[in-house]
């Protein structure tokens, strides 16, 4: 995965990955395996994907992104691609 353009998701993303963890590890007493906490590198994406996302409004276009992390091996009918779709932030920069 390509490092976030936006910096402040990489800032944040190791102690949003240590949130998750301690909320899925409480989680995991109720409810066994009932999830898998994403990476820093995952968050970072999410955070990165968000921020850019946020942007369009300034451009006169209201967004509508909903974002959720799941792994492909829980998904019922995961999507998988060998490569991953550009994030708005790399279209935008194209010259």
């Amino acid at each position: 995965m390509a490092p976030p353009l936006y910096p402040a998701a990489q800032t944040h993303a190791a102690r949003l990955a240590e949130h998750f963890a301690k909320h899925t590890e409480a989680a995991e007493h109720a409810v066994p395996a009932c999830a898998v906490p994403p990476d820093a590198e995952a968050i970072a994406a999410l955070v990165d994907a968000a921020f850019w996302a946020s942007l369009q409004r300034e451009e006169g276009y209201t967004p509508e992104i909903s974002l959720a992390f799941l792994s492909h091996v829980r998904a019922k009918d995961p999507l998988l691609t060998l490569k991953a779709p550009p994030t708005y932030a790399a279209i935008s920069n194209q010259p």
